[in-house]
């Protein structure tokens, strides 16, 4: 395989990656919002994770490197949390997932016509990624503090 074809494979996967993400992330704000099922909840909240991980390794790999992109740390609720407030940041990693993804995905399609905008399409996907990591980590750090709260 040339290097053509792994830089487009790489954009290919992680667009796939971001869906998945998304998906696990839905399911998981779902769970929470319903305020039912937190083991299930957090198991799709680590899948999730974990493809996020992947999407941004396989950006990388591509040549996505967005050194001038800071990682976006959500403010933090105070110290009363709900199963809502984890819900919520769940559901905003859906949607910068999606929109990674669809990035991705117009990165793919442009890959032989504008290597510019595959440039330009794959950074801001992976600027995407990043702070949609940054909510699923406040999702799994609000949750662990309603889980000790709920032991108390």
């Amino acid at each position: 395989m040339n290097t053509k074809h792994s830089k487009k494979g790489h954009l290919e996967a992680a667009a796939s990656h971001h869906e998945q993400a998304a998906r696990h992330h839905r399911e998981a704000s779902r769970h929470f919002e319903e305020g039912r099922d937190f083991a299930h909840a957090a198991h799709q909240a680590m899948m999730a994770h974990g493809h996020t991980l992947h999407s941004i390794d396989h950006a990388h790999d591509a040549g996505a490197h967005s050194t001038n992109t800071p990682s976006i740390t959500p403010p933090s609720t105070g110290s009363g949390v709900s199963a809502a407030d984890v819900a919520k940041h769940h559901a905003a990693a859906v949607e910068l997932h999606t929109q990674a993804a669809q990035h991705m995905r117009h990165a793919v399609n442009l890959f032989d016509q504008d290597r510019s905008a595959v440039s330009h399409d794959a950074q801001l996907a992976l600027s995407l990624a990043l702070r949609a990591l940054s909510h699923g980590n406040e999702a799994a750090r609000l949750f662990v503090k309603l889980a000790a709260s709920g032991a108390s």
